[in-house]
């Protein structure tokens, strides 16, 4: 959870988002992720008694999504998350 939380507000900083996406990008390279943030929906997904992870989580996700100026980048953030399945789970 807390790394989670330094990871959003790394995203709130000048220069922070496109760090946080090309690390992530490097996390699924080096790990062979299928998806940028697979390990993370992952995680999210199977730790449901974790609430503070579950909240660091969705914290960190929206800040990811919404912290971008370009409205189609933000579009496609979206759809990074609900191609992995982040709406069916929170329904």
């Amino acid at each position: 959870a807390l790394v989670l939380e330094l990871l959003a507000a790394v995203c709130l900083v000048r220069g922070g988002h496109d760090i946080i996406l090309a690390a992530f990008d490097n996390f699924k390279e080096v790990c062979g992720e299928k998806n940028r943030f697979e390990k993370l929906m992952e995680y999210f997904r199977n730790e449901d008694t974790n609430i503070d992870f579950m909240v660091a989580c969705m914290q960190f996700i929206n800040i990811v999504v919404h912290s971008v100026e370009n409205m189609n980048f933000r579009v496609f953030l979206q759809y990074e998350f609900t191609h992995l399945g982040l709406d069916h789970y929170l329904e």
